[in-house]
């Protein structure tokens, strides 16, 4: 008899970039309590460094942090290869407006958010 093992369906990588510690550490756990490997950075020079090293499907980043900020960390990772670069990115903030991305392919949400529509733009789903 031959038994076909079923693929384990991937788990989701996820970066977390936000400065600010109780904001990361409570997105980090929702995020992880949907099943995804969840990778958290304190600043956008820590996050890019995670970038440099791995590959994740999605970033989740403030774009307001100290050493570097969100605003100039996405500018580095559009510049990433195919193979570096997050399939999705999300960009949070409660100082900046969907304005100071300058177009570039990435979803907002501004700070505060609603965990739900967060949740769903993880997946994917549009905002």
């Amino acid at each position: 008899m031959s038994y076909v093992q079923a693929e384990k369906p991937k788990r989701m990588k996820v970066l977390v970039v936000e400065d600010d510690g109780p904001t990361r550490t409570a997105i980090s756990r929702l995020i992880r309590q949907t099943g995804a490997d969840v990778t958290t950075a304190r600043d956008g020079e820590e996050g890019l460094g995670h970038m440099l090293a791995q590959r994740f499907d999605v970033l989740l980043t403030d774009l307001r942090m100290p050493i570097m900020d969100g605003i100039e960390m996405l500018q580095h990772v559009m510049k990433l290869p195919d193979t570096r670069r997050p399939e999705r990115i999300i960009a949070i903030s409660g100082e900046y407006d969907r304005g100071v991305l300058r177009g570039a392919p990435v979803a907002f949400m501004q700070k505060p958010f609603n965990i739900d529509a967060l949740l769903e733009m993880l997946q994917g789903k549009p905002n």
